[in-house]
């Protein structure tokens, strides 16, 4: 009995033949080159560092006398006219503005199914950030909502 315990024994789940490890190395290398692979197509295919140019950007000068930059956005080239004509009238309120607005900068899109535009405004007031974001929803897709009063309505000024 003590001998038995003497005597290293072997388990039952080892096998008794040394296994080959290149097989497991060669799996390692595939899988770890299928991942670069991968990581290199999305790299390629969806650029992290692309920068959407605006539509256009103009300076616009208010009563007060303060400059404002109005930036367009458009996903398509279908609602560029649309969009151009939303921001003659966003100017002509912007520009109605007699006291100084927080906004240094003004940026307007429309959607590509012309359903949703949106005006975000970005600036400074008091030494702190501040952003204003404004979305509206038009269903029926002729924006008839947007005019002088309803930017008035808004308060575009504060």
């Amino acid at each position: 009995m003590v001998q038995s315990f003497a005597q290293p024994r072997t388990p039952k789940y080892m096998l008794h033949e040394q296994m080959n490890p290149a097989p497991k190395m060669l799996g390692v290398v595939i899988v770890l080159v299928a991942m670069l692979a991968l990581s290199v197509f999305f790299l390629k295919r969806f650029p992290l560092d692309t920068v959407t140019m605006p539509l256009s950007q103009q300076t616009l000068t208010l009563a007060s006398g303060q400059q404002v930059q109005l930036l367009l956005y458009a996903n398509s080239r279908m609602n560029n006219h649309i969009l151009e004509s939303h921001a003659t009238i966003l100017a002509a309120a912007l520009m109605q503005c007699r006291q100084q607005v927080p906004w240094q900068q003004v940026y307007l899109s429309i959607s590509h199914e012309k359903q949703m535009l949106n005006i975000s405004m970005k600036g400074e007031q008091g030494g702190h950030f501040k952003l204003r974001n404004i979305k509206a929803s038009d269903i029926e897709r002729h924006m008839g909502f947007f005019s002088q009063q309803w930017l008035a309505g808004v308060n575009l000024c504060e």
